[in-house]
């Protein structure tokens, strides 16, 4: 993603990420939320990838429940999402 300012308007610049305008979104979500924290989806090797980048941002590790009260622990916000394409990247 990248804010591109051109001549004063400012607009947010975005790829498209593979297959996601085919399908339910939740079935290629490996980590974050897409339902404000109901369901909350982890996954091993993208939130090691997520803690590096934290390191770099002073972020910290820490635990959310997700709808059912279940811990997860998250080393950004709820909101920011992993997502895989159709073709696995």
């Amino acid at each position: 993603m990248a804010i591109v300012d051109y001549r004063g308007h400012k607009v947010v610049a975005q790829s498209i990420i593979p297959g996601i305008l085919q399908g339910d979104k939740s079935d290629s979500l490996l980590y974050g939320s897409v339902d404000n924290g109901k369901k909350i989806s982890w996954n091993e090797t993208f939130h090691s990838k997520v803690v590096e980048a934290a390191k770099q941002l002073h972020l910290k590790e820490h635990v959310v429940l997700d709808g059912s009260g279940n811990p997860v622990k998250l080393a950004a916000t709820v909101e920011c999402k992993g997502i895989v394409g159709s073709d696995d990247r």
